[in-house]
């Protein structure tokens, strides 16, 4: 079964907001239970983000200029997003779990012009203050301690709008959004996402997932992840229909009142938030007629998980994949044809094939190889890291290093990964990036980080460590060293000291050696 292709126009990612303002000017747009259930319309959306854009050119924001993104689902992030792409500059979303290390990287990095963020982030991470001052602004929204550093984002909702100056780019060449990624190996790079690797990606969702202006999205996921910020805030946009915007998930109660309240007809979430819906004794009383499926992505699903939801509520579950380096979606299963444990089936405009990692061979059915994809939603690449986009980019097929097979239908069945990747909690951890912490503590010697299976969240970070002679460093000592700066799922669950680390003769960490196969609870 082969999804029939679609024509991508060439517009910049700006498009589907300008649409809806067009086709539904006066339709509910953004639901926000958060600060007491207020609505607004597209219209409201267009000419805010517009006003935005034009404060933004004053602050010296210039096209091809990056402004970082640091805050929680808000209607202030849809508005931040737009604004920053009217402007003619590049999206940088930052991960509110991030501490001041990692923020403080990503902008250097990025050699970002200013930062729009959530105002009891930076009054909680003060430590990054000083090296944010030479931002052309910083610009704090929501509730927290206004710090004499920052301008209102209510302020930047003034004066008059001026043009889009995303309309008339290049999209296939013009960068949209910078997110970052830890790809197969490594440190997080920055991913190069087009106007037209994202705008694609939303063309094939809301085909693929059969979505309407009819819909009603309850959006959870952060929209600073890619998932979130395309499948979620993005898909909703593109198609006109309706979200309700929720920060967070727990209490689980408070979350499950919003399906009480809104019924939403459609529900993206990751594995651990089903999880969680299946053990709530509430579930099975609610009313789920109105929802029309589940779609999980960000972390494998379990099948036992994928048939116990739709036993107790009636309600499909579909598995979707995806990677930050293909905007992200690139498989999901037709809706009347789900196979319980697959990803589906590539969407629209997509290839993908099974290869032998080592010589790089088509593999026929049933083999295990890595999978490759090539779509017009795949990256321009890895920001100033051409030797990266080397190894990840081979003719315009992305590696995914994800290890699966295809059946005879074609379904996409993930098995394991190649890639060193830690998913915990759904959210990447690089093990380099742990390791090189540990390394320089004065007493650690040498260091490997690994996932290790935990039932609840996936993967957990273990490190193991070598200390340097006479050395008499705690574990404990070592995890809160480690902790510092870093988000909390990147938190070890546990130091093993160990007399050497298993390394290639080219000096690699030969992890696999490490490997305990134990389950931690």
């Amino acid at each position: 079964m082969k999804r029939p292709s679609i024509h991508i126009p060439s517009e910049s990612l700006t498009f589907p907001l300008r649409r809806a303002a067009e086709v539904w000017p006066e339709k509910t747009a953004v639901i926000t239970p958060e600060t007491g259930g207020q609505e607004f319309s597209y219209r409201w959306l267009a000419e805010r983000s517009s006003l935005l854009a034009a404060s933004l050119e004053k602050l010296g924001v210039n096209p091809g200029d990056r402004v970082g993104l640091w805050l929680k689902n808000s209607l202030e992030f849809i508005l931040s997003i737009y604004g920053i792409l009217k402007a003619g500059a590049v999206v940088v979303p930052i991960s509110t779990h991030y501490g001041s290390r990692e923020v403080s990287q990503q902008m250097q990095i990025t050699e970002a012009k200013g930062l729009i963020a959530q105002a009891a982030l930076l009054a909680s991470n003060r430590e990054v203050l000083p090296e944010l001052q030479g931002l052309n602004f910083l610009a704090a929204a929501g509730e927290g301690e206004s710090l004499p550093e920052t301008v209102p984002f209510s302020s930047l909702l003034t004066g008059d709008s001026g043009p889009d100056r995303s309309i008339g780019i290049d999209p296939r060449e013009t960068l949209a959004v910078l997110p970052f990624s830890s790809g197969t190996t490594g440190l997080p790079k920055g991913v190069m996402l087009t106007h037209a690797n994202l705008l694609s990606n939303l063309f094939q969702v809301i085909q693929a997932h059969e979505v309407s202006e009819s819909d009603l999205f309850i959006n959870q996921l952060p929209f600073f992840h890619i998932y979130g910020m395309t499948v979620l805030m993005g898909a909703a946009i593109m198609a006109g229909a309706t979200q309700v915007l929720a920060s967070r998930f727990r209490p689980l109660e408070e979350f499950l009142n919003l399906f009480r309240t809104y019924r939403p007809t459609l529900f993206f979430t990751v594995p651990l938030i089903l999880q969680e819906f299946c053990l709530d004794p509430q579930v099975p009383a609610l009313d789920w007629s109105r929802l029309r499926y589940i779609n999980t992505g960000g972390a494998p699903l379990s099948p036992e998980i994928q048939e116990r939801f739709t036993r107790i509520t009636g309600v499909p579950v579909m598995q979707g994949y995806g990677l930050t380096e293909s905007s992200p979606t690139t498989h999901c299963s037709p809706l009347p044809a789900i196979k319980v444990g697959s990803i589906g089936l590539p969407l629209a405009n997509t290839e993908d094939k099974i290869v032998d990692p080592e010589t790089g061979a088509e593999l026929p059915p049933r083999a295990v190889g890595e999978l490759w994809i090539r779509g017009p939603q795949i990256m321009k690449g890895y920001y100033q890291d051409p030797e990266a986009t080397a190894n990840t980019l081979v003719s315009g097929w992305l590696r995914t290093g994800d290890l699966g097979y295809k059946d005879e239908e074609g379904y996409v069945f993930i098995v394991d990964r190649l890639k060193e990747l830690i998913k915990c909690k759904g959210c990447q951890v690089a093990p380099a990036e742990i390791e090189h912490i540990l390394i320089a503590h004065p007493e650690v010697q040498d260091a490997a980080v690994i996932g290790e299976a935990h039932v609840r969240f996936g993967e957990v970070p273990v490190a193991y460590v070598v200390l340097r002679p006479g050395a008499a460093c705690s574990a404990e000592a070592l995890i809160e060293y480690a902790a510092r700066g870093l988000a909390k799922y990147k938190r070890l669950s546990r130091v093993v000291f160990t007399d050497t680390i298993p390394h290639s003769p080219s000096g690699k960490i030969l992890r696999r050696l490490l490997k305990s196969g134990r389950t931690l609870a």
